[in-house]
């Protein structure tokens, strides 16, 4: 039986919105208790406030009684009394802690909701982010898909061998799911499991093989070229993401007719990854903020950039323990250097 091609992780999925749900119910519960409990203070510290300023207002001291004892004059002072308070001194005291209390509940119950919504708004910003990426990461092999189809056509029309081309679609879908996959995997922050040992050379060559129809296409020629296999621990899925990342970003900002050489080599104990093209450079970004999210230099390339190819394989690259930077660029061409620790 044909197995599915999108293998998505397991998911409880009846448990995703009671999540949901106890999040802004917690969020309920934070604000109104907050809310209830400052209330409570302001109003108990102005009844202390009312009662000290009444015990302590002054009042008028009756003389002390004198009594003639056969022994001399007994002085009876007064008796202890409590203070008084006019109606004016009640009136001003109660409408000074009223206004105090306007004033210091809407604001303890803004900083409340304030730190009580934020991990909904961060779950907004993944939410949002995960969209941004799912479209970007099927971009490209929709692309290629595309593409492929278009060469499918052809060979069609020419009466030319079709296996290859079916086979690379195949694999092409293939990949999409694997996509699918390590994004779901990511969002979920699941660790890389222990024994992962990944090939880096093997990664490159699938995904230079995966935008081949697209090169083709914008006459491009990518070469890989690798002094000896490397070993990573970094998911394989993952990493060929990066590395397509890079090279679509390379074959886009390329001229027709030029090169886009993919290398990998062994540097200490440091696998080290170079995609340079001949392109124009980049310019009207700092080559230090390319790897920003929604950071593109001019748009010079052939499809629109939305700044989330080099951000991702940033992603990937430091999720892992890796690095990437921009290692030099001119009006000649840019390299990209992506780094990950060697197991071997």
């Amino acid at each position: 039986m044909t197995q599915p091609l999108l293998r998505i992780p397991r998911h409880d999925q009846a448990s995703m919105p009671s999540l949901d749900d106890e999040r802004v119910r917690s969020a309920a519960l934070t604000v109104g208790v907050g809310v209830a409990a400052a209330s409570g203070v302001i109003i108990f510290v102005g009844c202390i406030v009312l009662i000290v300023i009444a015990a302590t207002s002054a009042v008028p001291t009756p003389p002390g009684l004198e009594i003639p004892t056969p022994g001399g004059t007994v002085v009876i002072g007064p008796p202890k009394q409590w203070g008084w308070l006019s109606a004016n001194d009640v009136i001003w005291t109660v409408a000074i802690i009223a206004l105090a209390a306007l004033i210091l509940i809407p604001a303890v119950a803004w900083l409340m909701a304030r730190r009580a919504v934020r991990p909904l708004a961060e779950a907004l910003r993944l939410q949002r982010h995960f969209v941004a990426d799912a479209s970007h990461e099927l971009r490209t092999p929709l692309t290629a898909l595309s593409s492929r189809v278009q060469i499918l056509q052809r060979r069609i029309q020419s009466g030319k061998p079709l296996e290859d081309v079916v086979t690379q679609l195949h694999a092409d879908t293939a990949n999409m799911a694997l996509v699918l996959d390590d994004m779901l995997l990511t969002v979920e922050g699941e660790p890389v499991r222990p024994g992962t040992e990944t090939s880096v050379v093997a990664c490159l060559r699938q995904g230079v093989t995966s935008l081949d129809s697209l090169a083709e296409q914008a006459d491009i020629t990518v070469t890989l070229t690798a002094s000896s296999d490397l070993t990573v621990a970094v998911p394989q899925t993952s990493l060929t993401r990066a590395a397509v990342a890079i090279i679509d970003n390379a074959i886009t900002h390329s001229p027709p007719g030029s090169l886009v050489a993919v290398s990998a080599q062994r540097i200490e104990d440091t696998a080290v990854i170079r995609v340079t093209d001949q392109g124009p450079g980049i310019t009207g970004v700092d080559p230090t903020r390319i790897f920003d999210r929604f950071s593109h230099g001019s748009e010079q390339g052939r499809k629109r950039s939305f700044g989330l190819g080099l951000a991702l394989a940033s992603e990937v690259a430091h999720r892992f323990g890796g690095d990437i930077r921009v290692e030099s660029t001119s009006s000649q061409g840019t390299t990209f250097a992506l780094t990950f620790p060697l197991l071997h």
